[in-house]
């Protein structure tokens, strides 16, 4: 086993106090930026495979009251033109009840949408490799029900798809930002105290030791660091996570689609983690072992 015990002494720096701090900050960003993108992808995921091949055909309702029928019989005509087109695998008409719930999350469970025109949403599902085009499924439709509209899911879900990529590209920069800045101080913070341990290591060098053990020495030292830093940013980020939860469960499910956390999304942090604490110790020893092979 590799031991965390370091043979010099080389504690009480002031350039390396601020290194857990440093590693805690990375970590939290991190974690919280690897975690929204995780459960973005899969409300987005969630939203695709409902969305998918379907089609939403609206109906408008007549104005008067006594052309109940006659809202029928469009509904009707419609239907029979979808069902007749080779690549319309399905076709069912929303009941009212339905879309009292597909409202509810807007107006409120005690609105009164029995008293709202309400058109007939007829919910058609297209075969796999389906080559029925949208103007098709229109062209049908109207044929038979001039005033019907044809909602096409597929439009909006485009823009949707932007925004996760736009939210990826942002978390990848926080990252990047976040690691360079990582990097670069403890390059800062290791030659600050090689200046301040230069006797020491003078001591060293003339007792026979080599560069690599010094480097060694000083890259367990910022390996102790990181962890301290990797276990406060690990509960800090926990502690966000689960406060974003807690009012994501406020939200109406008509909203968002459930989200399952798997092992995987808890697996994320740890990864996040361990690459902060490897990337400090790394940077830590190569900034070492380069200087002292520079001051031959």
């Amino acid at each position: 086993m590799i031991s965390l015990r370091t043979d010099l002494p080389l504690g009480g720096d002031s350039a390396s106090r601020f290194i857990p701090w440093l590693v805690a900050i990375m970590i939290f960003l991190g974690t919280l930026a690897v975690s929204g993108v995780s459960v973005f992808d899969t409300i987005l995921s969630g939203w695709s495979r409902a969305v998918t091949g379907t089609v939403t055909v609206q109906i408008p309702a007549l104005p008067a009251d006594s052309e109940q029928e006659a809202n029928q019989a469009r509904t009707d005509r419609a239907v029979i033109a979808l069902t007749d087109l080779p690549s319309v695998e399905g076709v069912r008409v929303l009941a009212h009840s339905e879309i009292d719930a597909l409202l509810a999350p807007w107006l409120g469970e005690a609105a009164a949408a029995s008293d709202l025109p309400l058109p007939d949403l007829i919910d058609v599902t297209l075969g796999d490799g389906s080559t029925t085009s949208i103007e098709e499924l229109r062209s049908a439709v109207t044929t038979v029900v001039p005033d019907a509209i044809i909602d096409d899911h597929r439009r909006w879900f485009e823009h949707l798809i932007d925004l996760t990529e736009g939210f990826r590209l942002l978390a990848i920069g926080v990252a990047l930002v976040v690691t360079t800045a990582l990097a670069l101080t403890i390059v800062y913070a290791t030659r600050a105290s090689l200046a301040e341990f230069r006797e020491v290591i003078s001591v060293l060098h003339l007792i026979g030791a080599r560069d690599v053990y010094v480097a060694t020495q000083f890259a367990k030292r910022t390996l102790i660091a990181a962890l301290k830093g990797s276990a406060g940013g690990l509960i800090a980020g926990a502690l966000a996570l689960f406060a974003i939860g807690l009012l994501a469960r406020n939200v109406e499910s008509g909203f968002l689609p459930d989200i399952e956390l798997t092992l995987g999304f808890w697996v994320l942090p740890l990864l996040v983690s361990l690459f902060a604490t490897t990337l400090a110790m790394v940077t830590a020893f190569t900034t070492v072992l380069s200087t002292l092979r520079s001051m031959v």
